[in-house]
């Protein structure tokens, strides 16, 4: 614009030197706050100018006179900052300087809150309706000097505020008005919560002038789930609103609580359910990225939480194998080859780091050594309260050292690495074959008896024909011992119902998605929960918060359950060899329990609908496949001959299977 043009760039400490990590400590990358930037401009005469920053920009202080991710925020709008400062030119190394690969995050929607409470201990508090992730918005026409204190929190407890299970996480807004009347939010910090205590407000609040700005990683929604059972809709509301909460640039565990870190284990099981509810696919090429770097520090291992800030753990199970889960699931969705040659380096890293600890182990082929998390907080463990599941961690790590090196050799094949890809297959044969001599007895039974360990063996292919039948059957008797309910954790839950409706007992896992009582996913659901918890007993049944130590309201692990309802329910499934839809197989397997489910997905080839309806003794289906694509229909319990009569432009390719009818259908 012509005339004078004036810039200012706001600082904040943020992840970069401000509290972060459950070792309290500052400063975790550097100590100083600092500004690189440049403006292009481009004339009308077609010459160009660059301002950098250099020392003669100025310098002056914040009305944000303090801000932390736990803390919250301090600001004070009567504060006055027209004093400018010098300022110096440093080098914080620009070698390591790259381009933005992350989706920006934005304010996706503004709620308004749905009731204002006046609580027995005489609070007032602000009920957004919903446990969401970002900022409060507000009007603010408070004369000046008037103090407006806010804190944030995820349930009520006795009808009162409620915030202990934040731990040392302040989470709270202090604004300090000027007089002037202004719309107001904070900047360097944000929010796990659905209730709001305000303090100072003059009158009674409007819900008007309120509102919750939900932030998240600019990521387009794909997939949408509807059903005859409201609080099974509700469960899939709350997973994508779990995810939505945990995807703010990091895939963390929780968004409110003094951790907030990028939890390798709980991004690798939910990324399945991610990528259908959501295109992860810049997300996850970032978070790869970030994961790497850390990874080429430990040797080729991959810590717990990335990026790592104050927590030194490393190589667990099924948390570090999110360096070949991840781009794995986002190749099968989307078809970019470009995720594997980006992660490439580090799929191989990591599973040349777990044939390294063998090799210093004997050589074995299974991984029985280091401390693992494992099948974390599963409910059959040693003692009551207990965070480690009963399931033997050795017996999950060898699986999962299986699961991956399979992974980096199909990767291999696909990038036209043959060398690698024949040598990964020998490694993953070889374990296989440990596997099978260290955990079956000769007659097929798996000698761990946990439920989590049948669905491992079956999941991920390591069970023998020979031991088919037994292991199927050790997972029945696992479940009727346990009166139908789930006692499964972190590695055995995102399995469970997948591997129940693929070998025959599709009712039960239906069973298990629609439990009421505890442990199970409508319990929560019940309980009024809107996002997914940590723990499956978070709160009693009397609506008392079990415990404080680590007990988050918005953690989206067990959200998992929602791949379960694409994959099987819905029966849409992307395929290896024609990854991104391409070519795909919908084998939907509905059940009596629920009357009706229509699902959409828009799949990186297109709009894919798989819909069906109980009507009376009649089973009804509807599906829609993209344009100049295939489709691998199968339908359960159907006769070919039926079939042929209703399938148009499809009789020629309708054959049986067993109890099912197989069909081609494509559009285009």
């Amino acid at each position: 614009e012509a005339g004078k043009n004036h810039v200012e760039l706001l600082l904040g400490d943020g992840w970069y030197k401000g509290r972060y990590g459950m070792r309290v400590k500052y400063e975790n990358y550097g100590d100083r706050l600092a500004a690189l930037a440049e403006i292009h401009v481009w004339y009308a005469d077609g010459t160009k100018e660059v301002f950098g920053t250099d020392e003669s920009w100025k310098s002056r202080k914040s009305r944000i006179v303090e801000s932390g991710i736990y803390s919250g925020e301090v600001y004070d709008a009567s504060l006055d900052v027209s004093e400018t400062f010098g300022t110096e030119l440093i080098d914080l190394g620009y070698d390591r300087l790259s381009p933005r690969l992350s989706p920006a995050i934005m304010i996706h929607e503004r709620l308004k809150p749905v009731e204002v409470i006046h609580t027995p201990a005489g609070e007032t508090v602000l009920d957004l309706g919903q446990n969401m992730v970002g900022w409060l918005a507000f009007h603010c026409k408070a004369p000046a000097g008037t103090r407006l204190h806010f804190q944030f929190g995820e349930i009520l407890q006795d009808g009162n505020f409620y915030n202990e299970n934040l731990r040392t996480a302040k989470a709270e807004f202090t604004y300090i008005s000027d007089g002037m009347e202004r719309e107001v939010r904070q900047h360097f910090t944000f929010y796990g919560f659905r209730f709001v205590k305000v303090e100072g407000w003059e009158g009674e609040p409007d819900p008007e002038d309120f509102r919750g700005l939900v932030i998240h990683s600019d990521m387009e929604e794909l997939g949408e789930i509807t059903t005859s059972d409201p609080l099974v809709n509700r469960l899939v509301l709350n997973a994508k609103w779990g995810m939505k909460g945990n995807f703010v640039d990091v895939p963390t565990d929780c968004p409110q609580r003094d951790e907030r870190y990028g939890w390798t284990g709980d991004a690798q099981i939910f990324s399945g359910t991610a990528s259908y509810f959501m295109d992860t696919c810049a997300f996850y090429t970032k978070y790869g990225r970030d994961l790497y770097a850390e990874q080429m520090k430990l040797g080729g291992s991959v810590p717990d939480v990335v990026p790592v800030a104050n927590f030194p753990g490393d190589a667990s199970t099924a948390w570090a194998d999110a360096a070949t889960v991840i781009p794995w699931n986002v190749y099968l969705h989307y078809g970019d080859k470009n995720i594997l040659r980006r992660q490439y380096d580090s799929m191989k890293a990591w599973v040349d780091y777990m044939k390294q600890e063998d090799d210093g182990d004997g050589a074995k082929r299974l991984w029985q050594t280091g401390t693992h998390y494992a099948d974390w907080l599963a409910l059959d463990g040693n003692y009551p309260g207990g965070v480690y599941g009963a399931t033997d961690p050795d017996m999950i790590a060898s699986a999962y050292y299986y699961y991956s090196a399979n992974i980096v050799a199909k990767t291999a094949k696909i990038l036209g690495k043959d060398g690698d890809a024949k040598s990964y297959e020998t490694l993953a044969q070889e374990i296989y074959d440990a596997f099978v001599k260290e955990y079956f007895t000769p007659s097929g039974k798996l000698a761990v008896d946990t439920t989590t360990a049948y669905v491992v063996a079956l999941y991920m292919g390591l069970t023998p024909e020979f031991a088919y039948e037994k292991v199927c059957r050790g997972l029945l008797n696992r479940l009727k011992k346990n009166f139908y309910h789930l006692d499964t954790g972190f590695v055995g839950t995102p399995y469970l119902c997948r591997m129940l409706s693929e070998n025959g007992m599709n009712d039960l896992a239906y069973h298990l998605l629609q439990e009421k009582g505890y442990p199970g996913w409508l319990y929560e659901v019940l309980m009024g929960a809107t996002t997914i918890w940590e723990r499956w007993n978070s709160v009693e049944p009397n609506g008392k918060i079990s415990g404080t130590e680590m007990n988050s309201l918005n953690h989206y692990s067990y959200g998992s359950i929602v791949e379960w309802m694409f994959r099987n329910m819905a029966g849409i499934n992307p395929c290896e060899e024609h990854p991104g839809f391409k070519k795909f197989r919908i084998a939907p397997m509905p059940n009596y329990q629920i009357r009706k489910s229509d699902v959409r997905l828009r799949a990186a080839s297109g709009l894919i609908e798989s819909a069906w309806e109980i009507d009376g003794k009649t089973l009804k289906f509807r599906f829609k496949v993209p344009f100049d694509t295939q489709a691998e229909i199968v339908l359960p319990d159907a006769q070919a001959e039926v079939i042929r009569q209703q399938a148009e432009g499809a009789a020629d390719t309708v054959r049986q299977e067993g109890k099912n009818v197989v069909f081609l259908a494509g559009a285009g």
